[in-house]
C-alpha cells in the first residue's frame, strides 16, 4: 500500500475518533447529565431571591410594644460578578475593607447566590449606590425588616437580642439561611422558634452582571408568614421607674413580680447594653471591648449573679428552726453583746441587742442570736428546709443561662473542706454568709413562700392563663411567725425606710460582706401584707447597709405599683383578654 493511502487510512481513522468523541460527549452532556446542567443554566439564569419574615412583636402586659420591626436597607453582592473596580468603589461607600468585603461574601459556597454584606445602611450609602449602580457589577440593594428596640437598654437582658445567623448555627438548623436574623440571647432566644415566622420567596431572572432582569411568572412567589406576637407579664411603667431609682448607682439588680401567680413584672439588671446596635452588626474590636469589659453590661445579674445573701437568709433559719420544732418563737440565747466567741475565734453583731426572741432577733437583724440558733438546728436541717424552698437549684424561668447558686450541705462542706469543717461555718452560713450564694431572683421566689402561704409560684416571663407551683411542705404555722417577723422589720426594725403610705410591707434587710470591695445592699419586701401582689428584690453592689440603700428604693418601687399605678393594674383589658 503507497503512502497516500496509508495518509489517508490514518486521517479518516483520526476523523471517525473524534466524531465518535464528540457523539459521546454530546450524549453525556445533554442526556446523560442534561438535567444536571440544565439545573445549573436555570440556577445561573434564575434567581430566589428570599423575603425576610418580620419576627412576631414583643409587648409588655398593657400591649405596649418592647420590641417591633422596622424596615432597613442592605447591601448584597455576587461573588462570581463583581470586579474589581466595584469592590474598590463598594469599599469606600460602605467604610469596609475590600478584604472584609471578599471575606463575608465567601460565606455562601454558590458563587453566583447574593450575600449580604452589610445591613442598616444609610440613606446616604444607598444614594451612593443607586448613583453607580449602572457600572457596578454584582451589587444589589433591598429593604428588609430589622428588630428595633423602642426602649433601648431598658430590656435588654430580658429581652435579649437578635443578631446575624452564623455558618454554624446553620449547620444545626437547616431551616436557616445565611442572613437569616436569629436570637442570640433573652426571651428573642428562647423563643426563637415563634418569633421567628417564614421567610418567602420570590423568583427572578437575571443577567450574566447578575443583574435582576425580570420577575419569573411560571414560578409562582411565596410571601413570608410574620413570627407570633408575644405577651409578656413585664410592666413598662415599673421598669423605667426602677432604671431611675437605680440610676445612681453603678451595679445593681431587680426583680418584681407578683408572688401569687408568678409573673414577673420586672427583670433589671444594671449596667445595661442598647440591643440596637446588634442590629448593625458590631466589628470584632467593638465586640471584644463589649466582653471584655470589667463591668460585665451582657451579665444578666438578676438570674446569672450569685451573692451571699447576708441577714436577707435568717427569715428561711428561723424558718428551719420553726419547722423542725427544735425550738420555738419565745426561744431566747445568750444574750447579745455585740460579740460572741466559738472557742478562740470572736464573731460579731453590728449591734449589742440584749436578749432577744426569735421575732425580734429577726426584726432587729441580730446575728448573735442566728450563729446560736443555727447551731442549735444543724447543717442537716439547715439545708433540707433550704432545698426544700429552692436554694441550690434554678427557679425555671423561661429564659436560658440560669445559675442555680450555692446551697452548702454536709457533703458539701466535707468535699470541700474535709474532716477539718467547723461549727465556723455553719455560723457563717446562719447569718446568709461564707459559702452560701444566690441570684435575686432565688431570693424573691424565696420570699414567695412567705407572701403565698407556702406556696412558690414557678416565675415566668410570658402571659399564660394558669400558674405552676411547687409545694415546700414547711409548716404553715412557722410561716406564719416569721411574717409577723417581717412586718415588724418594716414597721419598727431595719428596714423602716422601705414603708408605704396605705399599705403594710413585709421585709428583711440584708448587707453581704464582698471580699472584692464595699459590701452589697439587699433587701426583699412584698405588699400588701395581708394579700400580697408584688415582691420585690433588690440588690446594690458595694452601696453598704441594706437598710439605708436597697429598703427605701424597693419602698419606692412598692409604693409606685400600690399607689400610682393602680388604675393600670385592675383588670386592663389587655391582660384580661389575654386570660381569657
Amino acid at each position: 500500500m503507497d503512502e497516500k493511502a496509508i495518509a489517508f487510512k490514518v486521517v479518516r481513522n483520526l476523523i471517525f475518533l473524534l466524531a465518535t468523541i464528540v457523539v459521546l460527549w454530546s450524549i453525556r452532556l445533554q442526556v446523560i447529565e442534561g438535567k444536571k446542567y440544565s439545573r445549573l443554566s436555570e440556577e445561573n439564569r434564575i434567581r430566589r431571591n428570599f423575603d425576610p419574615a418580620p419576627r412576631g412583636r414583643i409587648l409588655d402586659r398593657h400591649g405596649r410594644e418592647i420590641a417591633n420591626t422596622r424596615p432597613g436597607f442592605y447591601v448584597s453582592v455576587v461573588r462570581a460578578v463583581i470586579d474589581e473596580n466595584t469592590l474598590s468603589a463598594l469599599s469606600n461607600i460602605l467604610g469596609m475593607k475590600k478584604e472584609e468585603i471578599i471575606e463575608k461574601s465567601q460565606i455562601e459556597k454558590n458563587s453566583f447566590s447574593p450575600v449580604k454584606i452589610a445591613h442598616d445602611i444609610s440613606y446616604a450609602q444607598l444614594s451612593a449606590i443607586e448613583e453607580q449602580s449602572d457600572a457596578f457589577s454584582g451589587v444589589e440593594v433591598g429593604v428588609e425588616p430589622l428588630r428595633n428596640y423602642p426602649y433601648g437598654d431598658l430590656f435588654f437582658h430580658v429581652v435579649g437580642y437578635v443578631g446575624e445567623i452564623t455558618c454554624e448555627e446553620i449547620e444545626k438548623d437547616r431551616t436557616y439561611i445565611l442572613g437569616d436574623y436569629i436570637g442570640k440571647m433573652g426571651l428573642e432566644r428562647y423563643y426563637e422558634n415563634i418569633l421567628r415566622g417564614t421567610n418567602g420567596v420570590e423568583y427572578v431572572e437575571v443577567d450574566a452582571r447578575g443583574k435582576e432582569v425580570s420577575k419569573i411568572t411560571e414560578k409562582r412567589s411565596i410571601p413570608p408568614t410574620p413570627g407570633v406576637d408575644l405577651i409578656t407579664t413585664m410592666d413598662l411603667a415599673l421598669a423605667e421607674s426602677v432604671a431611675m431609682y437605680l440610676e445612681p448607682y453603678e451595679k445593681a439588680a431587680c426583680v418584681c413580680l407578683n408572688p401569687q401567680s408568678g409573673e414577673i413584672l420586672v427583670l433589671y439588671s444594671k449596667p445595661s447594653f442598647d440591643p440596637n446596635l446588634f442590629t448593625h452588626g458590631l466589628r470584632k474590636n467593638e465586640w471584644d471591648a463589649l466582653n471584655n469589659d470589667p463591668n460585665a453590661p451582657m451579665y444578666n445579674r438578676a438570674i446569672m449573679s450569685c451573692y451571699p445573701p447576708g441577714s436577707t437568709f435568717k427569715p428561711f433559719i428561723a424558718l428551719a428552726a420553726l419547722d423542725s420544732k427544735t425550738t420555738n418563737n419565745e426561744k431566747r440565747f445568750e444574750t447579745c453583746t455585740g460579740m460572741y466567741r466559738l472557742g478562740r475565734r470572736p464573731f460579731r453583731c453590728w449591734k449589742k441587742h440584749g436578749s432577744l426572741n426569735l421575732t425580734g432577733a429577726i426584726i432587729n437583724s441580730c446575728d448573735i442570736y442566728f450563729y446560736q440558733l443555727g447551731r442549735l438546728i444543724g447543717i442537716d436541717t439547715i439545708s433540707d428546709r433550704a432545698s426544700r424552698i429552692g436554694f441550690g437549684k434554678r427557679t425555671g424561668i423561661d429564659l436560658l443561662n440560669e445559675k442555680q447558686g450555692i446551697l452548702p450541705d454536709r457533703q458539701w462542706f466535707e468535699k470541700r473542706y474535709g474532716k477539718n469543717w467547723t461549727q465556723g461555718h455553719i455560723f457563717n452560713l446562719s447569718i446568709g454568709q461564707g459559702d452560701l450564694l444566690v441570684s435575686p431572683l432565688q431570693l424573691a421566689c424565696g420570699f414567695a413562700l412567705f407572701a403565698n402561704a407556702g406556696r412558690i409560684p414557678i416565675p415566668h416571663i410570658i402571659a399564660k392563663s394558669d400558674t405552676t407551683f411547687f409545694t415546700t411542705e414547711i409548716s404553715l404555722e412557722a410561716i406564719e411567725i416569721v411574717n409577723n417577723a417581717l412586718a415588724g422589720v418594716v414597721r419598727q426594725g431595719t428596714g423602716t425606710l422601705a414603708r408605704v403610705s396605705g399599705f403594710e410591707v413585709c421585709g428583711k434587710t440584708g448587707t453581704s460582706q464582698n471580699p472584692h470591695g464595699d459590701d452589697h445592699s439587699l433587701f426583699v419586701g412584698f405588699a400588701p401584707a395581708e394579700n400580697p401582689t408584688i415582691l420585690v428584690c433588690v440588690i446594690v453592689e458595694n452601696a453598704g447597709h441594706g437598710g439605708s440603700i436597697a429598703a427605701p428604693i424597693t419602698g419606692k418601687i412598692i409604693n409606685l405599683y400600690l399607689n400610682d399605678l393602680q388604675p393600670m393594674r385592675a383588670e386592663n383589658q389587655w391582660t384580661q383578654a389575654v386570660h381569657d
